[in-house]
């Protein structure tokens, strides 16, 4: 699926969130961070490249793994050319970021879950591998899920949550 540059910029603004709600801890946006997102939004639609933005430099500036692993796969995905400013494609990108990293932490819990299981049962917490060992699932894949570097697989968070129920 070849992803435009108004999608890319929905995912950006979605980051912003993450990285403010990793944060804060809160759910709620600040009226600075509202700001910032209606000012990058008004730059995107105006057709200003979306790294000219302040609400890039302040993703760019962080050092929060999980927004340095995310950021790291919307520039992979970017498109160079900017095309014409579209709100739904807009709307689908940001909605697209926040789904993947809900679905993340879901995983991550149904990981921490199992793990502790595990724990309890042997004295030794579950790895990636032996996750894989029990799924059948690539552990680096499994790894690189949890560390935000690639999107969540509906199919293994499924196997997952069901695996740290069942266990």
């Amino acid at each position: 699926m070849k992803i435009s540059y108004v999608f890319t910029c929905g995912r950006l603004e979605s980051l912003f969130k993450i990285l403010s709600l990793t944060q804060q801890g809160e759910e709620k946006v600040t009226s600075k961070d509202a700001k910032i997102i209606e000012q990058y939004r008004k730059d995107i639609a105006l057709g200003r490249p979306f790294e000219e933005t302040e609400l890039y430099q302040v993703i760019e500036k962080s050092e929060e793994k999980i927004v340095v692993n995310r950021l790291s796969n919307i520039l992979r995905d970017k498109p160079t050319q900017q095309n014409k400013f579209d709100l739904d494609e807009y709307k689908t990108g940001a909605w697209s970021e926040f789904n993947d990293y809900k679905l993340a932490v879901r995983f991550s819990n149904a990981k921490t879950e199992l793990s502790e299981k595990h724990f309890a049962k042997t004295g030794e917490y579950m790895t990636s591998r032996g996750i894989a060992k029990l799924t059948g699932f690539n552990p680096s894949n499994i790894k690189n899920m949890l560390h935000h570097k690639r999107s969540v697989v509906r199919k293994m968070l499924t196997a997952l949550e069901k695996l740290a129920k069942e266990y």
